[in-house]
C-alpha cells in the first residue's frame, strides 16, 4: 500500500469520538483507503461491507502509517478473536469472508498523539466483467 499521509476525501475518514468497541460502519461505496484515529488506545471495531462487494468473498488487509505496528488486528466475523494473517512486516490481513467483515484494531505501546489505519479490501475471485447491452 502507498503510504500517502491524511487526505479528505469519501474512504479517508476519521474516527474521532468514537467509544471503545463501538462499531464503526466503513464507507460501503469504499474498498481501500484510510482511517485515522486520534490518541488510539482500547478497540476500535471496524465494519467492512463494500457495495461492489456484495456476494463476493473479500477479505481487508491493514497496514499502520505510522513507523512500527502500533496496533493488532482480529478478526472478529464470525465472533471469536482471530489474530489476522501476517502477509508482510507491515500488512496483515482477515480471513475470506461474504458480504461483511468485523475487525477489532486493538492499541498497544505508548499513547500517541495519531495513527492512521491504511485498508485495502481483496477478493478470493475475480468479479466477472461487466456487460452492457444494447
Amino acid at each position: 500500500m502507498a503510504k500517502s499521509g491524511f487526505f479528505p476525501g469519501p474512504c479517508n475518514e476519521k474516527t474521532y469520538g468514537v467509544p471503545d468497541g463501538q462499531v464503526y460502519n466503513v464507507n460501503p461505496c469504499c474498498t481501500n483507503g484510510s482511517i485515522s484515529w486520534s490518541y488510539p488506545r482500547g478497540t476500535l471495531r471496524l465494519y467492512f461491507a463494500p457495495t461492489d462487494l456484495k456476494d463476493y468473498k473479500f477479505a481487508v488487509c491493514f497496514e499502520s502509517y505510522a513507523n512500527g505496528s502500533t496496533f493488532d488486528v482480529l478478526d472478529v466475523t464470525n465472533g471469536d478473536k482471530k489474530p489476522c494473517r501476517r502477509i508482510s512486516d507491515t500488512e496483515v490481513c482477515t480471513d475470506y469472508h461474504i458480504n461483511g467483515v468485523l475487525a477489532d484494531v486493538e492499541a498497544k505501546g505508548p499513547l500517541r498523539y495519531m495513527d492512521e489505519i491504511r485498508y485495502r479490501t481483496v477478493t478470493a475471485e475475480p468479479k466477472p466483467p461487466v456487460v452492457n447491452l444494447p
